[in-house]
């Protein structure tokens, strides 16, 4: 039988034809690849140079204003206020911004983008919310978008084009976090956690927040007290409150789920139980640190673990402390006038008396001082600071201390409630202290005077008695860490 050969010949071409096809996919491909890879890279380049941008900016802001929203906002002013995106000016150079604005730019410049060229990068900025960030509230934003043309090369052989843009938008804001109250009470079911008596005014600018849940006086006012929140503030007890003998709470109370401890999160400057050392905060403030001798595991600058207190009971015109560790604690008295230079003093058992035993007469001060009370349950005692001592002392503004002037140790959880461990704040008006005490398992005697003029104070203690007038107010620094706090963070 004849062989038949296949007739090819209607075939021809269609090598060509295939190859051209897969040539166009494989450079679609690739250009997926090369391209898209490329632009999504240089859209991340225009990210990170946007957030700096716009954090950038708003930190310059902070920096230079402390009134949100700010006193003076213009396009010529420090912080600048311009609601439509506007392009940097191309001749700026590192160190020469006067205004916000200017910062953003040359944060954008660092990170390799300018208004120049295949590039742009525009900031708006203003008061009130960004409109780039639903929801958020701010009291001042700032904008910034950066583009880029990206060069195309095997997608612009199908996209017809020989470029595309790529873009990135960042808001940054400055966010104010709504004021706390100035006194918190922790006891969870203790009678009479807050007590007034015999005829004591208490007053509170910024409210009081008991979370005693007893059935019969969480908070007890008797014998003429009055305790008030002014200013339209609240005072918030989880239990029953109780008034007799011309005692009066002002508004009533009102019946409120537990507070949370507002300084939970804070960092404990001082862990005598951590085997090998411990670690503490005398690099806070202004003192840059400690010269410590090693006593086993722990380490004393004046003193030795379980021993004495640092004492001074001779007579001197002047003392001058500085910030250590203090094992076996502090007692002063017979002394003219004691400074605190700033830092922290760690009090290893012992605790502090100033005044008890012989008086101060020339007053006691101390800027930017906190005094950590720690020990075991053996060793642990309260503060105490005695009438005519005449303190004026002030909190750190910085570091995991800012704004606690007395901190007991929160590990100490099981101490009793006695008088050795409760602290005593005594002196009415001449009581000066600009910070908060924090005495989470402890409880404190407590009066300060009437006087709203004094400086800011706050609290949060196990339990508190008013042994006279008192009054708690923030001030514009939050300087008792209860305050209002502005800080800069990114919206967008």
């Amino acid at each position: 039988m004849p062989i038949r050969v296949p007739n090819r010949t209607h075939r021809h071409g269609q090598a060509a034809l295939f190859m051209t096809m897969t040539l166009t996919v494989s450079f679609g491909l690739i250009g997926l690849v090369v391209d898209l890879g490329w632009a999504y890279w240089r859209q991340e380049a225009c990210l990170e140079a946007a957030q700096s941008a716009a954090m950038g900016g708003v930190m310059f802001a902070m920096h230079n204003n402390t009134t949100w929203p700010p006193a003076t906002c213009t396009t010529g002013s420090t912080v600048v206020c311009q609601s439509t995106a506007t392009a940097c000016p191309t001749n700026l150079t590192l160190g020469t911004a006067s205004t916000d604005f200017q910062a953003a730019c040359l944060y954008a410049q660092q990170n390799g983008f300018k208004a120049t060229g295949k590039q742009n990068v525009t900031i708006a900025a203003n008061t009130g919310n960004a409109p780039t960030a639903s929801g958020v509230t701010t009291g001042y934003y700032v904008t910034a978008r950066v583009t880029e043309q990206v060069p195309l090369t095997f997608l612009a052989v199908i996209a017809g084009r020989t470029n595309t843009t790529v873009a990135a938008v960042s808001t940054a804001g400055v966010i104010t976090t709504a004021a706390g109250d100035c006194v918190y009470v922790r006891d969870p079911s203790g009678a009479a956690a807050l007590n007034a008596s015999n005829g004591v005014t208490i007053q509170s600018e910024c409210g009081f927040w008991i979370n005693s849940s007893n059935s019969t006086d969480a908070v007890s006012v008797t014998g003429g007290s009055a305790l008030t929140a002014l200013n339209s503030t609240s005072i918030d007890v989880v239990g029953v409150s109780s008034t007799s003998n011309g005692g009066t709470i002002t508004p009533a109370p009102t019946r409120s789920a537990a507070a949370a401890d507002p300084f939970a999160s804070r960092n404990v400057p001082y862990q005598p139980a951590v085997t090998g050392g411990h670690t503490y905060a005398c690099s806070y403030g202004a003192s840059g640190g400690c010269t410590h001798t090693s006593t086993g595991n722990l380490i004393c600058d004046h003193g030795t673990v379980g021993g004495a207190a640092f004492t001074q009971s001779t007579y001197v015109a002047s003392l001058t402390m500085n910030p250590g560790v203090y094992c076996g604690g502090i007692s002063l008295g017979n002394v003219g006038s004691v400074t605190f230079n700033p830092g922290v003093y760690i009090l290893n058992g012992g605790g502090m008396n100033l005044g008890g035993s012989g008086g101060i007469s020339g007053g006691v001060t101390g800027t930017n001082v906190g005094f950590f009370d720690t020990g075991t349950i053996a060793s642990y005692v309260g503060i105490t600071i005695a009438n005519g001592v005449n303190p004026t002392l002030s909190a750190n503004t910085s570091g995991s201390m800012a704004g606690l002037l007395f901190y007991q140790d929160p590990s100490l959880t099981t101490l009793p409630i006695n008088s050795t461990t409760t602290s005593n704040f005594a002196g009415g008006s001449t009581l000066i202290l600009a910070g908060s005490l924090y005495f989470p398992t402890t409880a404190i005697n407590f009066s300060n005077g009437t006087n709203s003029s004094t400086s800011s104070v706050g609290m949060v203690v196990y339990d508190v008695t008013f042994t006279g007038g008192a009054y708690f107010k923030h001030d514009g620094t939050n300087i008792t860490g209860l305050g209002a706090t502005t800080s800069a963070g990114m919206v967008q």
